[in-house]
């Protein structure tokens, strides 16, 4: 299981790698790496809104791909044509997404263990399997 970060560490991991700590980076940080659900970038810009009212949603859109690529945040569809972002130490889980009543189940992480160790002996590929969603029909909808 991936460690949670703190807003502290993951904005002193970015100005080591040469990014710049603008004020609306760290408010986005703070704001994705404390929620405990999963939020779209939609939601962070209505609440990073509040504090700062003239931030871009282009700005915390930009911010939640850096954060992604590195790897501060997973990103996951889980329908709708909405990306959802949730840290990556409390990713620790995926999800079952019916295509028929739209509910979602979470599953933990350990449903992968058998494919992680099959694609590594047979492939010698160590795959990073975090958040995914999997879609297909519930109990009730087949």
């Amino acid at each position: 299981m991936a460690e949670a970060v703190t807003a502290d560490r993951a904005a002193r991991s970015l100005q080591q790698l040469g990014y710049r700590l603008t004020p609306q980076r760290i408010m986005i940080l703070e704001a994705v790496l404390e929620s405990d659900d999963h939020v779209t970038a939609e939601e962070l810009y209505e609440q990073v809104r509040v504090q700062y009212p003239h931030i871009s949603f282009s700005t915390v859109y930009r911010t939640m791909e850096l954060l992604r690529d590195s790897g501060f945040v997973t990103q996951t569809d889980l329908g709708g044509g909405r990306v959802q972002y949730h840290p990556v130490g409390k990713a620790t889980h995926h999800h079952l997404v019916c295509q028929g009543c739209g509910s979602v189940a979470e599953v933990g992480e350990e449903i992968f263990t058998g494919l992680q160790q099959e694609l590594r002996e047979r492939h010698n590929f160590d795959a990073t399997l975090t958040h995914f969603a999997i879609f297909g029909r519930c109990e009730r909808c087949r």
